[in-house]
This record gives C-alpha cells, sequence and structure tokens, in this order.
C-alpha cells in the first residue's frame, strides 16, 4: 500500500529578480523554504546532492533534501562568476551544477577527468536574511517533489514545474504534486 502525503501546489508566476550577483564571497548550504506550509525552522530543508548514477569517470547528483538522502559528501556550496560548484569536505572541487531547463531537477556532474565548461546561468538574489538562488535571473520558480520511488525516494529540487510523472511503477499512478520553495543560500 502507497502513502499519500498532501501537498499544496501553486501556479509558477515569474518575476523579474532584485539585484543580484554572480560571485559570493563566503561558501554555503542549500536550504529550501516552503512557500506554502509552515516551516521547522527560519532557513528551511537542508538539501544535499543525492545519487543520480555514474559513468567510467564521472558521476551525476540531483539536489535533494537530506531527509529523504541521509548523506553529504559535498557540505559546501560555491558561487563563483555563475558557476554553482560543490565542495569535498577538504576543500576541493570537481562538482559542478548544470542550469536547469523548465521541469527538470536541479542537477550536478563531478569528474576528475572530464572538464566541461560549467554553467554560469546561476547568481545570489537579495531577499531578506539570505540571499537566494536564481537561475537566468529567475528566483521564484524552485519546487521540491516528494517521490514515490519504491527503492531510492529522493525528495528533489526541480525548476518551473508543479506535478512530475509516478515513479512507482504502478501503472496509471497520478502525478506527483511539488510545493513551490525558495532557496536560501546559508552560509558555512
Amino acid at each position: 500500500m502507497l502513502a499519500s502525503t498532501s501537498f499544496v501546489a501553486t501556479t509558477p508566476v515569474q518575476i523579474s529578480a532584485r539585484s543580484s550577483v554572480t560571485t559570493l564571497a563566503n561558501n554555503f548550504t542549500l536550504a529550501a523554504l516552503n512557500n506554502t506550509l509552515p516551516n521547522a525552522n527560519s532557513t528551511g530543508a537542508p538539501l544535499v546532492l543525492g545519487s543520480a548514477g555514474a559513468i567510467d569517470g564521472e558521476s551525476f547528483h540531483v539536489s535533494s533534501t537530506y531527509a529523504s538522502y541521509p548523506y553529504n559528501d559535498f557540505p559546501s556550496l560555491g558561487l563563483v562568476g555563475g558557476e554553482l560548484r560543490a565542495f569535498y569536505p577538504d576543500g576541493t572541487w570537481e562538482t559542478n551544477a548544470s542550469a536547469p531547463l523548465s521541469g527538470d531537477t536541479l542537477d550536478w556532474g563531478t569528474s576528475s577527468f572530464y572538464s566541461t565548461p560549467a554553467s554560469t546561468a546561476f547568481s545570489a538574489v537579495s531577499d531578506g536574511t539570505f540571499p537566494i538562488l536564481a537561475v537566468n535571473e529567475i528566483a521564484d520558480l524552485w519546487y521540491l517533489c516528494p517521490s514515490d520511488a519504491p527503492r531510492v525516494p529522493q525528495n528533489s529540487l526541480y525548476f518551473n514545474t508543479t506535478t512530475i510523472p509516478s515513479q512507482s511503477g504502478v501503472s496509471g499512478a497520478s502525478p506527483v504534486v511539488c510545493y513551490s520553495v525558495t532557496l536560501n543560500m546559508v552560509p558555512v
């Protein structure tokens, strides 16, 4: 029997980013602050780089909640010239984020063998206590989508979508409803 969770979805509405910068002096972590329901804290649910597969010489990651993927191999992130970077505990860097398209997850790639130019589409927008993450100057179209996958149910971050297809493997399963979040860039 599948457990059911209710979430309130909102219609995406694009607004212009306030003042933004493409480089931050301090490293940070990402936290997803629910825009539709009360939050347990003032920063939001901590996000980590969850597992998304690997090939020879490269591994792939997806931004997921720590509660759904309780490992944190990259304890700090950085924003440098519009590139969103993830750092190992010793401070080394081999991991970059890819700018998501509408309906896609915030994905990452790690490789010590391949060097591909990183996306420069990211920025930090001034909006209160913490800067918030924007992609292509859009900061308000991030959604957290709970997973109904049976094996590795990572609740992951998506850009500009209110639903995702069910991953339950059940024929005719209803789409998974996502909820709007603000991505706080919490200094470490």
